[in-house]
């Protein structure tokens, strides 16, 4: 197995946060590290259009699902989610 480099940052927080912060990664079962990697890459996410980019994605996805729903309708099946998922289940 190969492991990922990393490189040690040394960072400066309020007390207050480092306090909420330490009380959250423990909460969570997890270290401080991999804490604040994901809120780097939340904020990465935000800062680099990734909101814009997730909504176009969902958008066609949901395209996708009503024109999958229109379909469902024209064959005379119910009109509705439960069947779609029947539907699509059944084709996998």
């Amino acid at each position: 197995m190969k492991t990922a480099k990393s490189e040690t940052a040394t960072i400066s927080i309020p007390t207050h946060l480092a306090t909420r912060a330490r009380r959250l990664s423990k909460d969570e079962g997890r270290t401080l590290s991999e804490l604040f990697r994901e809120a780097f890459r939340f904020y990465e996410f935000h800062q680099t259009g990734g909101r814009e980019r997730l909504q176009k994605s969902s958008l066609r996805d949901w395209n996708t699902v009503r024109r999958s729903l229109n379909s469902l309708s024209r064959e005379g099946k119910k009109k509705n989610l439960a069947s779609f998922i029947i539907h699509d289940r059944s084709a996998h």
